[in-house]
């Protein structure tokens, strides 16, 4: 899948449909999946270009409330933002 860049979504999303889950229980894989999605979003767009570079997004802390779908971040501190 980490090849497969932003085309992984759609795929996991596919594959999971075509394991037969539908209804309530697909919604919901649904909803969390759009909360990882935006996390994931989140933390490469923090990575640094070169991989030699400071790696302060590794140390980011989320918490997530699955139900609302709402998520946080806390930086580490001395980040490079």
């Amino acid at each position: 899948l980490h090849f497969m860049s932003a085309d992984s979504w759609p795929y996991i999303i596919r594959l999971t449909e075509m394991s037969g889950l539908s209804g309530k229980e697909m919604e919901a894989f649904r909803h969390r999946l759009k909360v990882v999605q935006e996390i994931y979003s989140d933390r490469v767009a923090k990575r640094p270009e070169l991989p030699w570079d400071d790696d302060w997004f590794r140390r980011c802390e989320y918490t997530v409330d699955w139900e609302t779908g709402k998520w946080e971040v806390v930086d580490p501190p001395h980040a490079q933002l």
